[in-house]
């Protein structure tokens, strides 16, 4: 890495606190830290005081580091394997980083490498969590079988490193949002059901890979519910237009989970924690063509939601 690198590199020095020790021992122009070290002991001792004396403080601009963190987590980095469907990942991902980065740093997480343990390990780094849509979650995972309607991909381990994420917010106190899959997720994660296949398919544009067109439709929003409150600034008369691409969809609810959503069909189209600032959505606010406001009052609920690490560490039960 270029040593003209380091600031940028430097910012992610908390999640990569191995890499961080590796850094300083050995700078480009300094060889060795053996070399660094004798170079210190045969420094007269005047001058090593002269080097160790700090530089006046400076007053600027307020850095990134006043920001909270947002881990984002996805399946995969990429589907190489199927250009149209990792282009609107993309594009997903894209306006999901344009709403969070003027008030989040963002740590990317892809669940499918990371596993279980290594999904929790890096949360452990995050103020608040997103997980994002993508394949559809296992059906072993809620006690169904595979052979179903328009069944695509599944990725088992990402499916266990996401319910790792709901399993660890819940835990910890740290707000979470599910996109879809994500919201499908949640639900899982509490024990519930998925109906494998909405027959009529409604909720989906099956063109969409091609023409990148969300189903847009309204949505009910429950009163009292978290994410009324944190869609008030775009809700009108508790309801909402959202963007759907789904096939899938709550069955049974998970335990102590609540519906703070619905579609006009009925379909469950919002689910919250009441004990765990944890919601899922099933639609997709992060489209690009939808008003980016919707996004962005999600993300304030999660940053409004959040308690400082050190005191959710200090609550966190341990069995």
């Amino acid at each position: 890495m270029a040593w003209d690198e380091a600031g940028a590199w430097m910012r992610d020095r908390v999640t990569y606190p191995g890499l961080v020790r590796w850094f300083l021992r050995k700078r480009p122009d300094q060889g060795s830290a053996r070399d660094v070290d004798a170079r210190c002991h045969i420094w007269p001792s005047r001058e090593r005081c002269a080097r160790r004396r700090p530089a006046p403080a400076k007053i600027g601009p307020m850095t990134n580091h006043t920001k909270p963190t947002l881990l984002i987590s996805n399946v995969l980095p990429a589907r190489p394997g199927d250009e149209a469907y990792n282009n609107i990942c993309m594009r997903l991902w894209d306006r999901l980083l344009q709403a969070a980065l003027p008030t989040w740093n963002v740590i990317r997480e892809y669940a499918q490498e990371d596993g279980a343990e290594g999904a929790a390990l890096r949360a452990q780094g995050a103020d608040a969590i997103v997980i994002m849509g993508g394949e559809d979650v296992h059906p072993a995972h809620y006690g169904a079988s595979q052979g179903y309607n328009h069944e695509g991909r599944h990725w088992y381990r990402a499916d266990l490193g996401q319910l790792a994420l709901v399993d660890y917010a819940a835990r910890t106190g740290t707000p979470l949002l599910g996109i879809c899959r994500g919201m499908q997720i949640i639900n899982t994660a509490f024990g519930g059901t998925l109906e494998q296949d909405i027959a009529d398919g409604t909720h989906t544009n099956r063109a969409i890979l091609s023409d990148h067109r969300f189903v847009r439709h309204g949505v009910r929003v429950e009163a009292g519910s978290h994410l009324e409150r944190a869609l008030a600034p775009v809700l009108v008369d508790s309801e909402i237009t959202i963007s759907s691409a789904h096939h899938q969809r709550v069955d049974r609810l998970g335990q102590t989970l609540r519906v703070s959503a619905y579609a006009p069909d009925g379909t469950v189209e919002a689910i919250e924690s009441p004990d765990a600032p944890i919601v899922g959505v099933q639609w997709h606010p992060e489209d690009p063509a939808d008003d980016i406001a919707q996004l962005q009052s999600l993300l304030a609920h999660l940053d409004a939601r959040r308690a400082p690490r050190l005191e959710r560490a200090s609550t966190t039960l341990v069995a």
